[in-house]
């Protein structure tokens, strides 16, 4: 049987270059990324366009310059004033001429010192459509790792233009080659690849001499020109343009050169020149983001050989004189790194277990996602645009205008692979680590609690820089548009999140010790102007008896003198209210704000609660099915109803199993409405041995049906004095009996399970001992403290995915914080074992 080979006819080959490069810009990337790979240490973009679109006019000498070819007669134009115009009447296809032929005097050069090309890499590889030498030889001499890979970056040129003209001059080399290739060949029908055919010249050449030739007529183009060693490398000329080429289209390119380049904190030695022939003056040097003001710097590096993170954190937000001068002595007690040493240092550098920064287990699937996802560095900076009146915060004074016009150019996270954009993360509006969704989950200032403040999207500007080599997972999508989502990618999200967040702790922890303390303050300013209200108020009380005193002495009649009296004191008892009213009201707008507060975070902590029982409502709604089978049974029984009930045991079970629930479903509804009876709504005086006695009966059921046991214990036998919300009371003890069904669960072996509350009064404190027999605190909270963070949680699914909301615990320690109380974790053998305590107000 005889064997015939395919054919590649040469318009297929160019329908392939053009779905990689479907517009003129990343065509442009494409030519400049060669430049990178040829190890250039500088690249010129240089747009010469003589015509941005078709001439309405064109003087005669200009006609006689342009059409000396003689492609178009003078019967195309009409003739106006010494002028020729275009003919309005013109086809379409005409236009389409006169269009090539105007933009065929146009041109873009793309020029770069780099190691030129031999003859052999010419005919081997630039000619060959989708090489694969980048694959296999990806470093270059000077130790870049290549950018292309896919072997057909020389269609950039065929979008571009219908002509191409390369001069090149390899490394070490005084002979050059010319290069010619005219696009119009891949559109003649039925030519195969086979049939195309550049030329190719070997000529002297001297590169420097032939572009200040080419550029003579713009002495600042010559100049750069001459800055740049050119003692090999290679000019692209493209002409025959295809697009239109206006002002605010250059602009566009030589913004994405700026976005798209490696940024100077690569320290890479390349950099890009843009300029526009007939403006030369209007762009230049290629800028890339840099930042010498910002509030926070932080540069790290994951290791996935040693699954570790190393962190390098600048701190620049606060005046460090006005810190010394007015808050010394809140440091006093800190440690590493919130001492006061350390700030006044500003830099300071920490390595984490990854395990601990994701708080995931440790075991061989995990590791075996980390190490999956290769090497990475991720730096960024963080720059507030404006500072909060309302905190009195020792910041340094910042320029917001300033500030924002550079985060407005440079900001968002970006991904460079191998030191070069990857589109469109970072991009203007592309959140895609949707930061803006996690600032919008806790909009909490940053210092009111630790570790719950978020950065917002518009005040961050990061890159993360993957290789080819090192994140092999890490791919591109077939458009070249993006990363490919996968798993690799999922992690590589939660690593960046994860270093986000040790940021957004370390600045939350380091401004709540301001806010304690302004609080403090404020709380001093608040209770010195109701002292000041009273003295005010005593004031008129003693004036008021003094003028009474002397009108009574005055008074002539018995009658006037009672009169007079009830018509002062019902006025006296009238501007005791207002004065009383006005220094309440202090006091109820605080009662309210923090009633309003418990409520929410009751009503969060319920459905906290709710959703973890969510799987017995689901139940129950299943076995409702049950109840078709229930009535065929009995209509069974009406025919046989001579037979003993014991023969109808499936319908007695189904009858227990609908009582079973309906008592489920009574127990989560009164749980529910009890949660959030008005009565629980008020700061009222609050009795604990009271209140666990009707926890104890609230959770009765669910614990029963669980097999667990409550046990209390109460040591309290004197009288105190504490006022809290029941509600806030409700947000603790149900998140920590919650917490411990769920450790039940995980327990691998059987065994008795009970949940213990003991309680004691001892020197006006409340002290109370919460403690369970279950799995305890999970390993991944190495420092223990952790679990009280928002949004942390170690509950994940088998792919490592959050599946618990990390709410509960930060909600127990933020009602224990607004009671003035304190929470830890006390030492246990089995389970978890925590003590709360809580200040009482002498009688």
């Amino acid at each position: 049987m005889a064997k015939i080979p395919f054919k590649v006819s040469a318009r297929t080959a160019k329908l392939i270059g053009q779905e990689n490069f479907s517009n003129a810009e990343g065509a442009i990337i494409e030519l400049v990324k060669n430049s990178y790979d040829a190890d250039a240490k500088k690249s010129f973009v240089i747009f010469d366009i003589l015509f941005k679109s078709i001439p309405t006019q064109l003087s005669f000498e200009d006609y006689a310059k342009y059409s000396a070819d003689d492609e178009f007669s003078k019967d195309s134009y009409l003739n106006e004033k010494d002028c020729f115009s275009f003919n309005t009447k013109l086809d379409k296809d005409e236009i389409s001429k006169v269009q090539e032929y105007f933009f065929k005097k146009n041109s873009i050069y793309i020029i770069d010192n780099g190691d030129g090309m031999t003859k052999d890499i010419i005919e081997n590889h630039w000619m060959k459509i989708g090489t694969n030498n980048k694959e296999n030889d990806y470093i270059t001499k000077e130790g870049r790792i290549k950018t292309g890979a896919k072997g057909i970056g020389r269609f950039a040129l065929d979008r571009l233009g219908y002509l191409a003209e390369m001069w090149t001059l390899p490394r070490n080399n005084e002979i050059g080659y010319y290069w010619k290739m005219n696009w119009k060949q891949f559109e003649i029908p039925d030519k195969s690849i086979s049939d195309i055919n550049a030329e190719l010249d070997e000529i002297k050449i001297e590169l420097k001499q032939l572009l200040t030739d080419r550029f003579k007529f713009s002495p600042r183009i010559v100049e750069n020109i001459d800055s740049a060693k050119f003692e090999n490398g290679t000019v692209i000329k493209i002409s025959n343009i295809k697009d239109e080429w206006f002002d605010d289209k250059l602009e566009n390119i030589y913004k994405s050169l700026e976005a798209l380049i490696p940024p100077k904190e690569l320290k890479i030695p390349f950099g890009v020149s843009f300029f526009n022939s007939q403006q030369p003056n209007l762009f230049g040097e290629v800028e890339t983001a840099f930042f010498d003001d910002f509030d926070y710097k932080i540069v790290s590096h994951f290791d996935s050989e040693t699954l570790s993170v190393k962190l390098k954190i600048t701190r620049n937000e606060l005046d460090i004189k006005r810190v010394n001068q007015d808050f010394t002595e809140l440091f006093n007690d800190e440690t590493f790194p919130y001492n006061l040493k350390t700030i006044e240092n500003k830099v300071f550098e920490i390595n984490e277990p990854i395990n601990d920064l994701l708080k995931w287990e440790k075991d061989d699937k995990n590791e075996k996602l980390l190490k999956d996802v290769g090497s990475f560095s991720f730096s960024f900076y963080f720059l507030k645009l404006a500072m909060s009146q309302k905190e009195n915060y020792p910041y340094k004074e910042i320029n917001s205008a300033e500030r924002k016009s550079i985060l407005d150019k440079f900001g968002g996270v970006k991904i460079y692979r191998d030191s070069f954009r990857v589109r469109p993360y970072g991009d203007t509006g592309n959140d895609w680590l949707h930061l803006g969704e996690r600032a919008s989950q806790s909009p909490a200032g940053p210092g009111q609690r630790i570790g719950d403040w978020r950065v917002r999207p518009n005040q961050i500007a990061g890159l993360i820089n993957i290789s080819r080599i090192d994140n092999k997972n890490l791919v591109d999508k077939s458009d070249r548009g993006a990363l490919v989502e996968n798993e690799s990618f999922e992690i590589l999200l939660k690593i960046i999140i994860g270093i986000i967040n040790k940021f957004e702790y370390d600045r939350s922890r380091i401004l709540n010790t301001f806010y304690k303390e302004n609080a403090i303050q404020k709380d001093f300013e608040r209770k010195e102007e109701i002292r000041k209200e009273a003295e005010k108020l005593a004031d008129i009380i003693f004036e008021k008896r003094k003028i009474e005193e002397e009108e009574k002495e005055r008074a002539k009649y018995e009658e006037f003198r009672e009169e007079k009296q009830k018509q002062e004191e019902k006025e006296e008892k009238e501007e005791y209210q207002k004065i009383f009213a006005k220094s309440l009201v202090k006091f109820q707008n605080e009662e309210d704000k923090d009633a309003e507060i418990a409520q929410v975070r009751n009503l969060a902590s319920l459905g906290l609660i709710i959703s973890s029982f969510a799987h017995e409502l689901k139940e129950i709604r299943n076995n409702v099915d049950e109840i078709i089978d229930l009535e065929e049974i009995f209509n069974r029984i009406v025919e046989l109803e001579k037979k003993e009930l014991k023969d109808f045991k499936d319908g007695t079970d189904i009858l227990e199993l609908l009582k079973r629930d309906g008592e489920r479903i009574k127990h989560w509804v009164d749980y529910s409405l009890s949660a959030i009876k008005k009565d629980k709504r008020k700061r009222s005086t609050f009795k604990f041995e009271d209140y666990f006695l009707i926890m104890e009966s609230d959770w009765e059921y669910a614990l029963k049906d669980r097999n667990v046991d409550l046990i209390l214990e109460n040591d309290i036998s004197e009288k105190y004095n504490f006022r809290a919300f029941e509600m806030d009371m409700n947000t603790v003890f149900s998140n920590l009996i919650s917490n411990s069904i769920d450790a039940f669960k995980n327990l691998k072996t059987i065994s008795k399970r009970e949940i213990k509350v003991s309680y004691q009064l001892k020197n006006n404190i409340i002290s109370i001992t919460y403690s369970d027999n279950g799995t305890g605190l999970p390993k991944v909270f190495k420092n223990k403290v952790d679990v009280f963070l928002p949004f942390t949680t170690s509950k994940k699914d088998r792919n490592g995915k959050d599946i618990g909301t990390g709410l509960g615990m930060y909600l127990v320690k933020s009602v224990i914080d607004d009671n003035n109380g304190t929470i830890e974790f006390l030492d246990s053998s089995d389970g978890v074992k925590i003590k709360i305590e809580f200040p009482t107000r002498k009688k």
